[in-house]
């Protein structure tokens, strides 16, 4: 027999925990630290009004994964609203798991929605298109000068390329010139992470910005301006995702109902701050409930999730005194989430965006997200933003 313990309750972690279940594993015990389950994956509700954390779209190109949420929470599509999703250059013509018109067994709340994806940049008190469009607008926007400018650091920095690459600044100077990384990327970079461009490695810049082209962008434009269309041109331009009606966390809420229901403990306020490894077999885990008290669990067998900063110094009897220190010195890139609730009709334009991507010089805020454009659902009051 199996004892198994989960450390923390989020997506990996009650994912793995309802994959163990339908394997035939009974004794699981998954064990959070938060009051609430979905992790960086939550939704907080404050008097009725949804915050999500971080902002997380449903889009993978994985079948497996689709299906998975779909299971959980079925999408719900209607005759005028076809399930054709596209995301970051990706398209999807449906799901095989059921959808919401085809499980009436499920409350009306218990959907994702299908929603269009729409990301801009504010700089100079201007909106411009993300990710970044040549067209007339975005050229009228910057101006002649900076045009001509930015197009003549663009053909520098393919003339003399920086070579070999080893940081995100020479990534991003090298794809999209000296002048338009300065103006678009570095400060936005910075303010997020928390670290340099040039102390991050350009392996990372090249796994998250993989399909921007200034080439394609310049061709795309041209097209345009001739009034060629191409196969582009027949495809709705819009993009989708799909969403939980209540916000991500409802995803992990209903996950962990059916875990319990299914014979799952889940103990939330329990943080874990010891564990017993014996050779290559973990033994028991010890961890602190909201009272203070201790507890001793044992187990056969733990998946974390925790921070490995945290799962190092738990174990640290079992690593080498220069694997301790180099977990203890971990860093970890935190953030400030401020809620503000708006009368419709006290801003100035009305926002679409799902989220604005603020590069302000001097300005601290890394973005806005309007939870509206998420779901409808995510604000108390409908006059409200």
């Amino acid at each position: 027999m199996k004892k198994i313990v989960i450390i923390g309750a989020g997506p990996a972690g009650l994912t793995a925990a309802l994959e163990l279940q339908a394997a035939g594993e009974s004794d699981i015990t998954i064990l959070e630290s938060d009051i609430q389950v979905g992790g960086i994956s939550r939704t907080v509700n404050y008097k009725n009004n949804r915050i999500d954390i971080g902002g997380h779209r449903f889009f993978s190109k994985s079948d497996w994964v689709m299906n998975w949420w779909a299971n959980i929470l079925p999408v719900a599509i209607d005759q005028e609203t076809p399930l054709n999703l596209r995301y970051q250059g990706q398209e999807r013509s449906g799901l095989t798991a059921p959808h919401a018109e085809q499980s009436a067994e499920r409350g009306a709340d218990e959907v994702m929605l299908v929603r269009n994806r729409l990301s801009r940049i504010y700089y100079n008190r201007q909106f411009f298109d993300y990710p970044l469009k040549l067209n007339v607008s975005t050229l009228g926007k910057l101006g002649l000068v900076k045009t001509v400018l930015f197009g003549f650091s663009y053909v520098c920095s393919g003339i003399r390329p920086i070579k070999p690459e080893k940081s995100l600044e020479d990534f991003l100077t090298n794809r999209f010139g000296r002048l338009l990384y300065l103006q678009f990327f570095k400060e936005y970079t910075e303010k997020v992470w928390g670290v340099a461009c040039s102390e991050i490695s350009a392996d990372w810049g090249a796994q998250r910005i993989k399909s921007l082209s200034i080439t394609k962008a310049l061709w795309h434009a041209l097209k345009g301006a001739l009034g060629i269309k191409g196969k582009e041109a027949q495809t709705s331009l819009i993009e989708n995702f799909i969403y939980p009606k209540f916000g991500p966390g409802q995803m992990w809420e209903t996950v962990a109902k059916k875990f319990v229901a299914n014979g799952g403990k889940l103990h939330l306020k329990s943080s874990v701050n010891h564990i017993d490894i014996q050779g290559d077999q973990v033994n028991q885990v010890k961890y602190r409930d909201e009272s203070g008290v201790e507890h001793f669990l044992a187990c056969s067998h733990v998946i974390s999730t925790m921070p490995i900063k945290d799962l190092v110094v738990a174990s640290r009897e079992h690593w080498a005194p220069e694997v301790v220190k180099t977990a203890e010195n971990l860093a970890y890139r935190d953030f400030i989430t401020v809620g503000l609730l708006y009368k419709a009709t006290d801003l100035p334009r009305e926002l679409l965006d799902n989220w604005i991507y603020i590069q302000e010089p001097g300005v601290q805020v890394g973005r806005i997200q309007v939870f509206n454009n998420w779901s409808p659902f995510m604000v108390a009051v409908p006059s409200t933003v």
